[in-house]
């Protein structure tokens, strides 16, 4: 094992995450950590587990000036055999040993090189290396993800006008973007199923004739 890259929004005061990558960066490995201080009632800890991390030698960035960093992303880099190969988990989840055992998230782990190639370049921009700005395979708000969510929308309409199967599952902290909202809107005026599972604040009215028929919340 060459490096580990590791996004830290919200940790917990016994998770072993720290601990394995203070060992990894004593042992000599590349340790980059992004730490995102602006983790609301988690900022102390937070600091707390940065300054540690520096401690050992870690290099730790803070996020992008002015945007708050939410993605939870590893990248593990492997000297094989063949070269070096990355691996990458990618999910919905923090890295916290606490919540872990209370709610439902999904992660992807992955090496597919076209993924973990776009996930060692994002890393590269969140820590100032790289201004990347054609992501194919992640979404990366504010570069593409609405974007992204407005054209697979669009894709399940074509479904859906063609006869194919068709529907759209969200599950999202909280929803108030009015462009997001407004593509539901559309997608649902012309009779595609949508669910809606928010576990926060949703602006968006569903259920209502004309303007959100087909669209169902389910609120956690």
């Amino acid at each position: 094992m060459v490096a580990i890259k590791q996004t830290l929004y919200r940790t917990s005061g016994d998770t072993p995450v720290i601990g394995a990558l203070t060992r990894a960066a004593e042992d000599g490995k590349q340790i980059v950590v992004l730490v995102e201080i602006k983790a609301r009632f988690d900022e102390q800890n937070n600091i707390r587990w940065a300054r540690q991390l520096e401690q050992v030698g870690a290099h730790v960035a803070y996020g992008v000036p002015g945007l708050k960093t939410h993605a939870k992303l590893v990248l593990v880099v492997r000297q094989e055999e063949g070269g070096v190969r990355y691996y990458a988990h990618i999910g919905t989840g923090n890295y916290n040993a606490v919540t872990a055992r209370q709610y439902t998230d999904f992660g992807l782990l992955t090496a597919r090189r076209e993924i973990t190639e776009e996930v060692a370049d994002l890393f590269n921009y969140l820590t100032g290396y790289s201004r990347k700005r054609d992501y194919r395979y992640l979404w990366v708000a504010p570069i593409n993800a609405i974007e992204r969510f407005e054209e697979l929308m669009e894709r399940e309409l074509g479904h859906l006008r063609e006869g194919r199967p068709a529907g759209v599952m969200i599950k999202v902290n909280g929803l108030t973007d009015g462009r997001a909202m407004r593509a539901i809107y559309n997608a649902s005026r012309q009779g595609l199923p949508i669910r809606l599972l928010v576990r926060g604040i949703c602006a968006l009215r569903p259920g209502v004739a004309g303007l959100s028929p087909s669209v169902v919340v389910h609120s956690v």
